[in-house]
């Protein structure tokens, strides 16, 4: 391996440190609470040294929130394997929902650093980088209502209309059981996300369902 190659290679570990380091501050301290010097401190580099890779900490925030975009992403590309609109639709449903509780630690920590990051102080290429991940995740969306479309399973307001209503829906019932909202109440959790697909499928007053404790 040659000097070049190697300088490269260890940029790369020192940045994915600086990562694995701020998302584990970022757990135990709001993002907003969290200084660069914090992470230099813990890594034992210079506050420079992090500016080499980061233009500012909404640079870094950015990008943990685009890295959580990508993984979610990846996750609903495999329901478009699903060979009918209505399966597509639950294997979608049911990838957010592992997204968001199989590490719900990364999950909150990615949702935080969304909401404190000021745009204006994330650089172009990573503000393009979001820009492009989100307009390629809207598409597997837009993909799977088409699909519904097709079988006449859906109603003709257009995609994106029904695409912000059923991610406002899921991500508003996942964010529930996250802030532990009714957690004296809802005994199951699998049963309470069996109700989340339950009512964005068949809605929340359909006669013929049985009745059955969250």
């Amino acid at each position: 391996m040659g000097v070049s190659e190697r300088k490269k290679r260890e940029f790369a570990i020192r940045e994915q440190n600086i990562l694995s380091c701020a998302i584990g501050l970022f757990q135990i301290k709001h993002p907003s609470l969290v200084k660069m010097d914090d992470i230099a401190k813990q890594l034992e580099i210079g506050r420079g040294t992090i500016y080499l890779h980061f233009k500012s900490k909404d640079d870094l925030m950015a990008r943990i929130q685009y890295e959580d975009y990508v993984r979610l992403r990846g996750r609903l590309e495999t329901a478009l394997s699903e060979n009918s609109g209505i399966d597509m639709a639950k294997k979608a449903l049911r990838a957010y929902i592992e997204h968001c509780l199989g590490d719900k630690h990364m999950y909150l920590v990615a949702k935080q650093c969304g909401d404190s990051l000021n745009i204006e102080n994330v650089s172009t290429e990573m503000r393009e980088r979001l820009l492009q991940e989100r307009a390629t995740r809207l598409s597997v969306l837009e993909k799977i209502y088409r699909q519904a479309k097709s079988e006449n399973l859906m109603n003709n307001k257009g995609a994106y209309p029904n695409v912000a209503v059923a991610w406002g829906m899921i991500r508003g019932a996942v964010e529930v059981l996250l802030d532990g909202h009714f957690q004296k109440e809802i005994k199951s959790e699998k049963s309470y996300l069996e109700t989340i697909e339950h009512v964005l499928f068949f809605g929340l007053f359909s006669g013929n369902s049985k009745g059955e404790d969250i």
